[in-house]
């Protein structure tokens, strides 16, 4: 699954931690580029570009752990999408209202609620 060190063995992913991976990837992703600047500013393109790039990884993550029997048989693609959306959302919502913001471009409201949800 993304992120570095230990391993999930052989444990089998659900849509909820698929869609948590997936929305925490497209956070590195969109911040660690020039994504915030390019997609920022009014229209909420901001706020679609990341939930965008939340559902892309989740349909990628979904695929690659398929592919290596990783995942739980009762999960299917489609709600690891709509899992990591929902994620996307929330960490976007509560970014812009602690006045961090993706949406001016500044990565530093959206890093600062990863942490909370890595905990």
């Amino acid at each position: 699954m993304y992120g570095g060190g230990g391993g999930s063995g052989d444990r089998q992913h659900n849509s909820e931690s698929m869609g948590a991976g997936a929305a925490m990837q497209a956070l590195k992703m969109f911040s660690g580029g020039d994504q915030g600047q390019q997609h920022g500013g009014g229209g909420g393109g901001g706020q679609n570009a990341f939930i965008g790039m939340a559902m892309g990884q989740a349909s990628k993550l979904f695929d690659e752990q398929q592919s290596q029997g990783k995942v739980d048989p009762s999960t299917d693609k489609q709600s690891v999408v709509n899992n990591a959306a929902k994620m996307a959302f929330k960490m976007y919502m509560k970014s812009q209202a602690s006045g961090g913001g993706a949406a001016s471009g500044g990565p530093g409201g959206l890093m600062g609620m990863a942490s909370k949800f890595l905990q």
